[in-house]
């Protein structure tokens, strides 16, 4: 923070968990819970009144000077002093290597015939993923909220067992005179399963998920910051280092087109093993992006659970057949090599999630959900199994970016393509919402109502629907009450040997 000043520090004055430590243990110590500030001294007390209130310590550290050194003191007398410029440039940069190379496709030949297992059959084994399945014994085992101050919580919908988006938090004591019930939306992003195909693809999806989270439960998307947590192999490999280059360039590109600032983050590197054979064995490279909204207006929360039935869903957003790296790849799907690609940015994403951001402030959105892992599929059968409402969904009314329009069933249903989202509205707003989105890709696809989902082909080849499975079906899969038929197979795509 005195890069550019200088600052002197009386270690003294630090608050202690433990008497007896020594200068150097206080100053190098990784504590947990503490930050630094840089204060004006005039409102210094009206500082430390705040943090009181909240019974939180504040102390007065030191101060920031133009003197171009660090001087630690103990008690008056000094114990550390160092130029800045030495501080910060006395260590020589170390000059790594970094490569990266796309994957090799390992799939069958293009015009070989592709079958899969039953639709049902597959969208019960999404349900039932590990990465997809209920978190209500893991949420439940923790505390989540404190003095109840949660306007949406991890867990929705009638029975309060659906995945919510993200959760929104209601201060007690709003500062913000025009909005009294503003509140705070956090969400994340997470989508290991891409690093393997394109670490840049996975980083702009991991933003992109945590955006499209907060702003499904009403965040505006102007007024949200991120953080990274970077979780690697050892960088001084240059496949390892290859990768994570790549992945913080899709960090800084997407948080450039999505106008958002990274405020904070951490990384944990040398995520190695050695295996049986000797060889050294790196984990997937994972990012997760933490999101922090602002939502202007807590009673216009929006929760993913059906509400009534007679109501209309819609997609926002288009959908491309992406499926590499798919959770439907790693139930056992089949895929066409020429759907291999993992999601990719989507242009204007920022303006489609501004559009939906008012149609929630404008009372148009009853329900609202993104579509993420095991995509608009997925995302169906949870609103469903949220709200206990049924749902009748014709897949063809799917908007598809046009140089797929005769992309499969499967590609529509279960392709994780980027910023989309389902929402329900009253048949009656339909207009308004229409007029809302304006050029951005929407469409209804179906009514709400009755106790299954059933979800009609794309291709009108046959009147019997594609799946058709009761809200108790799903949920009992989702919740791992119910054995599934479609066992997991290895990915078709592998990358590059590590070295």
């Amino acid at each position: 923070m005195g890069e550019e000043l200088g600052a002197t520090v009386e270690l003294q004055n630090v608050d202690l968990k433990y008497p007896g430590l020594r200068p150097w243990e206080i100053w190098l110590s990784e504590a947990q819970e503490r930050m630094v500030l840089a204060v004006p001294p005039e409102n210094l007390e009206r500082l430390q009144a705040i943090c009181a209130g909240q019974d939180v310590t504040a102390t007065v550290l030191g101060t920031f000077e133009p003197s171009g050194r660090l001087q630690v003191y103990y008690g008056g007398q000094p114990v550390g002093n160092l130029t800045m410029d030495f501080l910060h440039n006395g260590l020589p940069r170390r000059h790594l290597q970094a490569q990266w190379r796309p994957p090799v496709e390992t799939d069958h030949a293009p015009d070989e015939p592709v079958s899969n297992p039953p639709a049902a059959d597959m969208l019960l084994a999404l349900l039932a993923h590990p990465d997809i399945r209920s978190k209500e014994d893991v949420i439940r085992h923790y505390d989540h909220e404190v003095q109840g101050g949660g306007a949406a919580k991890p867990l929705v919908g009638s029975a309060a067992n659906g995945p919510g988006d993200a959760a929104v938090i209601a201060p007690l004591d709003t500062q913000e005179p025009d909005h009294p019930q503003a509140g705070v939306a956090v969400s994340n992003g997470l989508c290991p399963w891409y690093s393997d195909i394109d670490p840049y693809r996975m980083a702009w999806a991991a933003v992109d998920e945590a955006m499209r989270n907060a702003v499904a439960v009403g965040a505006d998307p102007d007024r949200v910051a991120i953080l990274d947590n970077f979780c690697w192999g050892n960088p001084n490999l240059p496949d390892r280092l290859g990768s994570l280059v790549r992945s913080a360039q899709g960090c800084h590109d997407a948080a450039l087109a999505y106008e958002t600032p990274f405020v904070s983050g951490k990384d944990s590197l040398n995520n190695e093993y050695t295996d049986e054979h000797g060889r050294k064995q790196a984990i997937p490279g994972t990012l997760l992006i933490s999101a922090m909204g602002y939502v202007p207006d807590v009673t216009r929360t929006v929760t993913m659970d059906l509400k009534q039935a007679g109501n209309f869903v819609y997609v926002v957003g288009d959908t491309r057949p992406e499926l590499g790296g798919s959770h439907f790849s790693l139930v056992g799907g089949k895929i066409r090599s020429q759907h291999q690609a993992a999601p990719g940015p989507v242009s204007n994403a920022l303006g489609r999630l501004r559009v939906l951001h008012q149609a929630i402030r404008s009372g148009l959105v009853r329900a609202c959900h993104d579509c993420s892992e095991g995509g608009i599929g997925v995302a169906l059968a949870e609103m469903c199994l949220a709200g206990d409402l049924g749902m009748e969904v014709q897949m063809r009314s799917v908007p598809v970016d046009p140089y797929y329009a005769y992309a499969a069933d499967e590609a529509v249903l279960y392709s994780e393509s980027l910023t989309r989202f389902l929402i329900e509205i009253r048949p009656e707003d339909a207009d308004a919402l229409s007029a809302a989105l304006g050029d951005v890709p929407h469409a209804c696809i179906g009514v709400v109502g009755g106790t299954s989902l059933r979800i009609h082909p794309r291709l009108p080849d046959t009147a019997d629907p594609l799946l058709d499975l009761s809200v108790s079906a799903l949920r009992q899969a989702f919740t791992g009450q119910a054995q599934v038929a479609v066992q997991p197979a290895p990915s078709l795509i592998h990358a590059v040997p590590t070295t």
